[in-house]
Order: C-alpha cells, then sequence, then structure tokens
C-alpha cells in the first residue's frame, strides 16, 4: 500500500490514543474523532473531529482534502501493525470491511482514499451513537466492490480488530442489521410532535429515513409546539432537505400538537413517535409485517420498549428492553408500569374519537398516550405483540419525569 491517513474514531481512553499517535504518526497521517474530554488530553497540533451523532459533513470534508493513497478506520480498542499492513497488495479491492457478527452487520475498515470520495458519509442524517453511522454508510457500496475481512485475515494483514463494542451499539438484538426484503402491508405514516427537542430531534427524524423500508417523504408529519429553543429554526432546515411535512404552531401541548396533524394523514394506520425518541432502522418493516394480523377491532398495535439512560456528554447506555403485556381494562391500564409503546394507531379510530383528548388535568399538557388510550379503550381493542423496534431515551429535560408526582391528580380527571 502507498501512503495512508487513520481515523481513529470513538476511542476512550486518552492514554492508548496518546499511544497510537506515538506509534503511528511517523508512518501516516492521523485524524482523531473523539468526544470533547479526549481531544482535550491529546497533542494540540492533532489533527481533530468532535464526536458527535452527526458529523458526516466534517468527516467529508477532511476526505476531500486528502493526497493518501488509502485509508485506514480504527476504532476504540484496534491496533495496527502499519509496517505489515502497507505490505498488503489491495490494489483490486475497493473496498475492505470487517464484520461485527455472524450476520452482514459491517464496518468499514481500508479504502482506496480516491473510492472513499466517491461515497460521502451522510449530512443530513444525525445517529444515536456513531458506530451506527459507519454501519449505515458501509450499506451504500455495491457487494461486488466489497470484501469482508475475518478475524484471522484481519490479524495476516497486521490489524487487530476489537469487536466488543459498548451495548449502546451491539447486543444480542443487533440493531443496525437491516431486513433485505419486505411484504408490502397497509399504508403506514409518522406522526411526530417537539416542544423544546433540539438536542434530539436530528436523531428522532434521521430514523424515520434510515429505514430499510423507506418511508416516503410526505409521510412524516411533523408539528413543532411552540419551541423556544432553536427546534423551530433546526426543523426548517431538515424539512428543506428531507421533503417531511412541518406544521409550526403556538404552544398549547403535545395533545392539541397532535390534533393539528391528524387531518392531513391518510393511511390506514400511524405511529406515533416521540421527539427524543427513535426508531431501529428495521422497525417499519417490522411493523407493516404485524398490521395485517391484528384483530380488526383493534385501535391500537404496541409492544416491546428498548430503554437507553442519557449520561453526560450525550453519552448513551443501554438499560434493556422493557417487555410490554395485554391490557384490557382501565385499571390494566392505570397500572402499566411504563409508556405503553411503540402505538400505532388506526387512523380511522383515531378519528372517529375526535384525536387526542385534551383534559382539564394541566390543560391537555401531560399524559396525553394514557388519556387517548384510554379513550380509544372504550369502544375498541388494543392488540399487544412481541417485538422490539422503539428505542426510549431517559433524560432530565422529560416532562413526564419532571412531574412524575402528578400522577394520581390526573387519574382523577380521566373519565
Amino acid at each position: 500500500m502507498e501512503n495512508m491517513h487513520i481515523f481513529l474514531c470513538g476511542y476512550e481512553s486518552p492514554h492508548v490514543v496518546q499511544q497510537l499517535l506515538a506509534k503511528l504518526s511517523d508512518e501516516a497521517s492521523i485524524t482523531v474523532i473523539a468526544k470533547s474530554e479526549i481531544l482535550q488530553c491529546i497533542p494540540h497540533h492533532a489533527d481533530t473531529i468532535l464526536l458527535s451523532s452527526y458529523i458526516g459533513s466534517q468527516l467529508n470534508q477532511k476526505i476531500q482534502s486528502l493526497n493518501d493513497g488509502h485509508v485506514l478506520f480504527l476504532f476504540k480498542g484496534d491496533d495496527v501493525n502499519l509496517p505489515l499492513l502497507k505490505k498488503q497488495s489491495v490494489d483490486k479491492m475497493k473496498l475492505y470491511t470487517y464484520p461485527l457478527t455472524a450476520g452482514d452487520l459491517k464496518l468499514p475498515l481500508v479504502f482506496k482514499s480516491a473510492d472513499l470520495k466517491l461515497f460521502p458519509f451522510p449530512e443530513t442524517h444525525a445517529f444515536p451513537f456513531v458506530e451506527a453511522m459507519f454501519a449505515y454508510w458501509v450499506r451504500i457500496f455495491p457487494k461486488e466492490q466489497c470484501l469482508l475481512v475475518d478475524a484471522k485475515k484481519a490479524i495476516k494483514m497486521g490489524i487487530q480488530k476489537e469487536t466488543r463494542f459498548s451495548s449502546a451499539f451491539l447486543e444480542t438484538n443487533q440493531l443496525y442489521q437491516f431486513i433485505s426484503e419486505h411484504k408490502a402491508g397497509p399504508s403506514l405514516s409518522i406522526m411526530l410532535a417537539s416542544y423544546n427537542m433540539r438536542s434530539f430531534i436530528y436523531t428522532a427524524i434521521s430514523s424515520c429515513f434510515i429505514q430499510s423500508m423507506p418511508i416516503p417523504s410526505e409521510r412524516l408529519f411533523v408539528v413543532d409546539d411552540g419551541s423556544t429553543d432553536g427546534t423551530a429554526e433546526d426543523l426548517i432546515h431538515l424539512q428543506s432537505q428531507l421533503g417531511f411535512q412541518l406544521i409550526k404552531k403556538e404552544n398549547e401541548g403535545k395533545a392539541r400538537a397532535l390534533n393539528t396533524l391528524l387531518p392531513l394523514i391518510e393511511t390506514e394506520f400511524v405511529l406515533e413517535l416521540d421527539a427524543d425518541d427513535w426508531l431501529d432502522p428495521n422497525a417499519l418493516a417490522i411493523i407493516v409485517d404485524q398490521l395485517p394480523f391484528i384483530p380488526s377491532d383493534a385501535a391500537v398495535l404496541y409492544g416491546n420498549l428498548r430503554r437507553w439512560k442519557e449520561k453526560p456528554h450525550n453519552e448513551l447506555k443501554l438499560m434493556g428492553v422493557t417487555n410490554g403485556r395485554s391490557v384490557h381494562s382501565k385499571n390494566e391500564l392505570l397500572s402499566y408500569a411504563f409508556p405503553m409503546g411503540p402505538r400505532i394507531y388506526r387512523t380511522s379510530f383515531l378519528k372517529a374519537i375526535g384525536g387526542f383528548p385534551v383534559l382539564s388535568f394541566s390543560d391537555g399538557r401531560m399524559y396525553e398516550d394514557v388519556s387517548v388510550l384510554n379513550a380509544l379503550m372504550k369502544r375498541y381493542s388494543v392488540c399487544y405483540r412481541d417485538f422490539t423496534v422503539y428505542n426510549v431515551r431517559d433524560h432530565v429535560k422529560s416532562i413526564t419525569k419532571k412531574n412524575h408526582s402528578s400522577w394520581s391528580d390526573f387519574i382523577k380527571k380521566l373519565d
């Protein structure tokens, strides 16, 4: 191989980064992609990119400026014997990727610099963790251009790959595996109401557009409920790029905000996505496969929730999957220990009850999910199925978390 540029991605130990810089900088140019607390500990002359959920633009700018023959991606825990790697002949191979599991989930390994410039990283989409962006990006390459490098081959090339990723990326569920085939089913839209969720809105909306079963942009309906933190401006920018349906209104609470969207929705079903949550890439395909088999009187399909804890520096810790259960009465609904979700509504039934009730309690600004389920269950059934495609983020800005003590007051107002 000729000259090489190395991206060190997501390393969490400043000591390890310093060791790699000392070891490799005489033989290759290097860019460190890491959190701010790591970048503060490395030499000021080092080339760096601040790790975030949407770093595609900075990566593309850096790659376009490269004159090196090849690019190597190393992720936290990886090491390389660079002299040995440079002896490898990869002239006939446009791309090496590395498998993280026995399935087809891959991360980038070695590229020709010239080829890399032809396939830019996504600049519009945000991801809950950066490894997900790389795994999604690898999917754009034609299969005939890719060579999968297993562990034995990597060692022979001089690369020691570490695949024990944090639970925020790689779990037994293999969150970023993609279903390659799906059956046609009932029509489905997504509705999202946002109020002061600027930190999370990019990830929520991006998760709708990186689906294995693409959703038409006109089937994503977003309403900004009078945000004051810059969310509204960010949504206008995103809408100009992605083309989803966007409404801006004064702040009146989530129930009224969602009701603003409801007349626009013409699909048979609609999925409600909270602005601080996100969908698995297989979510829509799995949901559409479930819908033909739910009872004809079911107003809502729901499943399990994958729960995450938001830690300092936007780090996510997986808390596990909370399994749902069947609910048949108001008492069972009120004793449900966590939000019922994901909630996929039969649109005609939701419209038939007049949309989301606006209760006198808190002027309809809280527990709108319980209010609408209670109203629907007076006339229809709700249907639980054992599937997990929805990610809930536990964070300090959560309105429900801040007002947990008001639950008993809310119950008194519920018909």
